[in-house]
């Protein structure tokens, strides 16, 4: 699976470090997001589920797009983490609004 992904390279701490903080953030993520959404939003758990994969798309995009992660390239892992995860929640957001409507 980690030759698919193209994270073969990588040490198992790095990839434990990662993983932790892509989840701990999700879940951070999540709730603030509910807590700004209410209604709009997916829940609490649905908005973490969300974010989390939404942070793992940026990390695959970052990854194999702009160069080889390193973890002297953290801030720009999470930069792109971040929007991915964040354009998701808008974007998924906003077509739930268009179906409720």
């Amino acid at each position: 699976m980690f030759e698919a992904l193209r994270l073969d390279h990588y040490s198992t701490d790095i990839l434990a470090y990662v993983f932790i903080s892509v989840l701990i953030g999700g879940f951070v993520v999540g709730y603030i997001t509910d807590a700004v959404m209410g209604d709009r939003g997916f829940g609490p758990f649905g908005n973490a589920t969300l974010a989390v994969f939404g942070a793992a798309v940026g990390i695959y995009i970052r990854n194999n797009f702009f160069g080889r992660m390193d973890p002297g390239d953290i801030l720009v892992t999470g930069v792109f983490a971040a929007s991915s995860a964040t354009l998701l929640l808008l974007l998924l957001g906003l077509a739930k609004h268009w179906v409720q409507d």
